[in-house]
């Protein structure tokens, strides 16, 4: 995945859309606790923020960190997570699957959809998440698979349609037509 270069500004406020479309609650960091228990948790010190490597960190209205994947993915370094003292974030850096409850999933303005040759996101992820699968032979629409897609957002920075978000997962089924 691609880096950003650090930069030592203060950490920025995130825009409203960083939010899962059913709960419409915060997308926080890898590893957080539950909301509330991580809200009770985060005293706001910005050090998870400041850790991303990826900058994909920002501060909500609230102070709060969330993810946004404008210009990057999350690599899953647990830099965020070694950083965070108060135990808001807490996990084993190995356990990937504890460290997140987010898949994604793509809307009808992907330009595939639309009949557009674009698959930037399938180009950009890295665990061959999303496929694309010939209809009609007019046009290839993408398949997620959900077994195999990590939600680290690779594909969500990469869309030029804007069309991927995260949700929540609550099972996880193997593969989702669109």
């Amino acid at each position: 995945m691609k880096s950003a270069n650090k930069q030592n500004s203060a950490p920025q406020r995130a825009t409203p859309h960083q939010h899962t479309p059913e709960s419409n609650s915060p997308v926080r960091p890898p590893w957080a606790l539950s909301e509330s228990l991580f809200r009770n948790a985060c005293n706001r010190c910005d050090d998870c923020i400041k850790a991303c490597p990826q900058q994909i960190l920002f501060r909500d209205n609230d102070g709060y960190p969330v993810i946004q994947f404008s210009t990057s993915g999350c690599t899953f370094c647990a830099e965020c997570l070694e950083s965070c003292q108060q135990g808001a974030l807490h996990g084993l850096r190995s356990d990937i699957e504890q460290a997140w409850i987010h898949l994604v999933r793509i809307d009808h303005h992907c330009l595939a959809i639309s009949g557009v040759s674009c698959h930037a996101c399938s180009e950009q992820c890295e665990v061959n998440a999303i496929d694309f699968l010939s209809q009609q032979r007019i046009r290839s629409l993408p398949v997620i698979n959900r077994r195999a897609c990590i939600g680290c957002g690779q594909c969500i920075a990469a869309c030029p349609a804007n069309a991927i978000s995260l949700y929540k997962m609550i099972d996880r089924p193997a593969v989702v037509r669109i």
